[in-house]
């Protein structure tokens, strides 16, 4: 066949085929092609890109300072949005609530994993980001701000340390007498006047070692080179220190009390006053010594009175608690120079406030800021300073002795509440601050 051959209807030309039907595309398809594109082009969605009202409303929710810190790491978007700077605040987001007052944490001391646990959430957390010689020092007294003081190491190496911030202010390793007799630094508990801050003059008091076993009375004062220890404090057998009213007050085994304040002289330098009491005891104590069961005795300030809560152990465990209030004599009764007061028996409830006992750091808080806690409440460590060797011939502290006792029922019950680490390989548990 020639081209150009007519075809079937007598016309020549060339051979034609139907066009291939396109399918209709409608705008919300488009719209949704073009999002999807978009998202695929942008990559994975990121945490950045949540609105700050949503962490900030989610950490409203956190009741404990320790969770909104956890949220708050997430990363740098959700930090800023918690705390409040970087991105402009939408209208409709509002200021996040102020905490709701802290209740001290508990920290569990270990060389290797150091952690804490929060009465009011009741988690267990990790304390981490702290320094070898942190992690394997020995707590000695805990101050308000998250403050420590810490026994460093065997050459009788000292701080104060701060868990929130990291910073860390070094003691002086040794004390003098007042002959000016050196003597190396063993702490057994500590007590600070106030956080440590710029303009602050923050003073610390122990209780520290001496010789046959005895305890004796050190103190120190911001600047100074070395500890100061008055004349006469280890015939008192110290028990516990504390800072009420503007000065140190020490116990003793026999009760009696003695205070140590700072005084101006003329000249500018400042030094610590002594006062002591004309005790007179109690009428039970003699049958208390006579039983048989071991005191330990902590000063506890309380609603600007002193506290003594003496915690009797027989046979290894707690068998009660009981608690005094330091009250003034008669004045009839008083016919001496030094003042005479005495230890008054409180009763069986403490009146809408739970304490928390710690040597050097024992605190008295009102139950009503927070809710679901039962007042009459006393939350007790094992705190004994002296470690037991275990079976592969390690030195460790034990954690059973601790709970918290009702007042009002004269019961002990465990505590805190699921698994928490039973010893320590470097110290005995204490409280964390705030």
């Amino acid at each position: 066949m020639e081209e150009g051959a007519e075809g079937s209807g007598g016309e020549t030309g060339e051979f034609t085929f139907a066009a291939t039907p396109q399918p209709r595309t409608s705008p919300r398809r488009a719209a949704a092609a073009a999002a999807a594109a978009a998202e695929e082009a942008a990559g994975p969605p990121s945490l950045a890109d949540v609105p700050d009202n949503i962490p900030v409303s989610i950490s409203a929710f956190l009741r404990c300072r320790a969770d909104r810190v956890h949220l708050a790491c997430l990363n740098r978007h959700w930090s800023r949005a918690v705390r409040g700077v970087g991105r402009p605040r939408p209208p409709i987001l509002r200021a996040l609530p102020e905490l709701p007052p802290q209740l001290p944490w508990l920290i569990f001391p270990n060389a290797e994993a150091p952690t804490f646990y929060s009465l009011i959430t009741r988690r267990h957390h990790r304390l981490l980001n702290l320094p070898l010689d942190v992690r394997r020092a020995r707590p000695c007294g805990s101050g308000d701000g998250g403050w420590l003081v810490l026994a460093l190491d065997s050459r009788h190496g000292y701080a104060l340390y701060n868990l929130g911030s990291g910073g860390r202010i070094p003691l002086p390793p040794e004390y003098r007498n007042p002959r000016h007799v050196p003597f190396p630094l063993v702490v057994r508990a500590a007590a600070l006047s106030a956080a440590p801050s710029p303009g602050t003059n923050y003073m610390v008091a122990a209780i520290v070692n001496a010789a046959a076993g005895d305890t004796n009375a050190a103190l120190w004062m911001e600047g100074n080179d070395t500890w100061f220890s008055p004349w006469g404090m280890r015939a008192f057998r110290l028990e516990d220190v504390i800072f009420f009213d503007g000065v140190f007050f020490f116990v003793g085994a026999d009760e009696r009390v003695v205070t140590f304040g700072p005084v101006h002289g003329p000249d500018g330098t400042v030094f610590f006053a002594r006062g002591d009491y004309d005790m007179q005891q109690r009428e039970d104590y003699a049958e208390d010594v006579g039983y048989g069961a071991r005191m330990r005795r902590y000063l506890v300030g309380s609603r600007g009175c002193l506290l003594m809560v003496i915690r009797y152990i027989y046979d290894g465990s707690m068998l009660t608690i009981r608690v005094f209030e330091l009250v003034p004599m008669e004045p009839a009764l008083v016919d001496a120079a030094l003042p005479r007061v005495t230890w008054d028996l409180l009763g069986t409830e403490l009146e809408g406030r739970m304490l928390f006992l710690g040597r050097g750091c024992s605190r008295s808080l009102e139950v009503a800021p927070y809710n679901g806690f039962q007042g009459s409440m006393i939350y007790f460590l094992d705190d004994g300073f002296v470690a037991v060797p275990s079976a592969d011939d390690r030195t460790v502290y034990s954690f059973t002795d601790m709970g918290r006792y009702d007042m009002e029922e004269i019961a002990t019950r465990p505590w805190p509440e699921g698994l928490y680490p039973t010893r320590s390989d470097n110290a005995p548990p204490t409280w964390w601050l705030h």
